[in-house]
Order: structure tokens, then C-alpha cells, then sequence
């Protein structure tokens, strides 16, 4: 039986297929949102860590692995992946939906499910790891860098407006214990930027994980809602 991840991948598969009236039926996982793969997951590097990482649960060597073996699976895999990708490769979905997916998968009630079914799985619920090191790395370069200077900016401006300090002089130049503390071990090039370099700091701590789990959420919610849409139509 053939599964159609995507319309790209459908319309796709049309022009190619020599059997194009060959029916395809949706993938089992696309009822969770979890329909489509991405380049990085449909790599054989990526499905090569599927597999060790399904060996590794597999610790009888039956071939087959259950309900709880196949989560632990999918953190251990993903944790792998967070060693090269970063912590943005590592969010694995509620455990109530990989269990609703292994029984969706579990096609014949035996509690188990086997080494190919196992990579298909992770193939489709890793796929937004990709998408993931995006957007990091777009808040990173880009979106994090512009806030810090833009905040660093409007203080500076508010803190010269009210007296704290002076336009004429840097506000590390003060008479101040610390001030003169931080100016003994540190360049003043280090600390022109210092207010910028820790701003950053903390909205690169903050900020990050804020707006992957918002962007996760969302892409979840759609998922959701799409779901009840077709449960409503049939």
C-alpha cells in the first residue's frame, strides 16, 4: 500500500508513476499532522539513526519494538540529533500522540511494531526539526541582533533624557566602585559593547525556546484544527 505524504509529493509522484491509477491513500500519521517528511528526515544518514537508534531499543532482537520502547526510541534519536543540530533538534511530540500513532500503525493489534515501521515514523515525526533549525538560526543571525540594538538604542536614549547619563561621556567612565572594577579587567572596546553583549545573551536565552514552542504550538493547533475539520466532513 502506498501513502501520500504531501500534495507536493502527490502531484509529483503523477507525473512520474507509470501506474498513475494506482489509488493512494494518506499517510496514517497525517490524522495527527504529522503528514509530510522533510529533506532532512528522508535522508539516509537520518534513516541510518532511525535504525541504530530502534537496535538500541530492541534489546531481545526480535525485530520489533513496543509502545514504550518506541518513545524512548524516538528521545534517544532525537537527543542524537541534538548533539549536531542543537537543542532546537530536540522536541519530541506528547507522548499521548506517539502512542495514538503507534496504534494507528500497530495494524494488527500485536503490541509491536517492526524496524521499517519504526523509521516511517520517525521519518514523519522528526520532520520539523528542519524548519526548527531555521528559525533558530534566523532569530540568531538576524531577528535577535536587531532587537538587542534597537533596545540598547531606546535606553540609552530615555537614560540621557532623564540625567542618569551624560551624552558626553561613556556611561562605563563613571566614578563608581564596580565601574572602575569592570574597567580594570576589561578593554574599553569589550565595554562599549557590554550592554549589547549581555542584552543578547538574554534574549538569546529567553527568547529562543519562546518562539520555537510558539511557532510548535501553532503548526500543532492548525494540525488540530484540520483534524477536527475532517472529522466533522466524514
Amino acid at each position: 500500500q502506498r501513502y501520500c505524504l504531501s500534495p507536493s509529493t502527490h502531484r509529483s509522484s503523477i507525473m512520474s508513476d507509470p501506474f498513475p491509477d494506482e489509488p493512494e491513500t494518506p499517510h496514517p500519521l497525517a490524522a495527527h499532522g504529522f503528514g509530510s517528511s522533510s529533506y532532512l528526515t528522508r535522508t539516509e544518514t537520518f534513516k541510518k539513526m532511525s535504525r541504530w537508534a530502534f537496535k538500541r531499543m530492541d534489546k531481545d532482537g526480535s525485530g520489533s519494538v513496543n509502545k514504550e520502547e518506541m518513545y524512548s526510541g524516538l528521545l534517544l534519536l532525537q537527543l542524537n540529533l541534538a548533539k549536531y543540530a542543537g537543542p532546537s533538534a530536540c522536541k519530541p511530540p506528547k507522548r499521548k500522540v506517539v502512542d495514538e500513532i503507534f496504534d494507528d500503525m500497530d495494524k494488527d493489534k500485536s503490541g509491536k511494531i517492526e524496524e521499517e515501521e519504526f523509521v516511517d515514523i520517525m521519518v514523519v515525526l522528526c520532520s520539523g526539526i528542519a524548519s526548527r533549525i531555521t528559525a533558530q538560526i534566523i532569530l540568531k543571525l538576524f531577528v535577535i541582533p536587531f532587537l538587542a540594538r534597537k533596545i540598547v538604542a531606546i535606553s540609552t536614549l530615555l537614560l540621557i533624557t532623564y540625567g542618569v547619563i551624560s551624552s558626553d561621556v561613556a556611561w562605563y567612565a563613571k566614578d563608581n566602585a564596580f565601574l572602575e572594577f569592570l574597567r580594570s579587567r576589561l578593554p574599553e572596546s569589550v565595554l562599549a559593547h557590554l550592554p549589547f553583549t549581555v542584552l543578547t545573551m538574554i534574549l538569546l536565552i529567553f527568547l529562543v525556546p519562546f518562539a520555537l514552542d510558539a511557532i510548535d504550538d501553532f503548526f500543532m493547533d492548525v494540525a488540530e484544527d484540520s483534524k477536527k475539520e475532517e472529522t466533522k466532513e466524514d
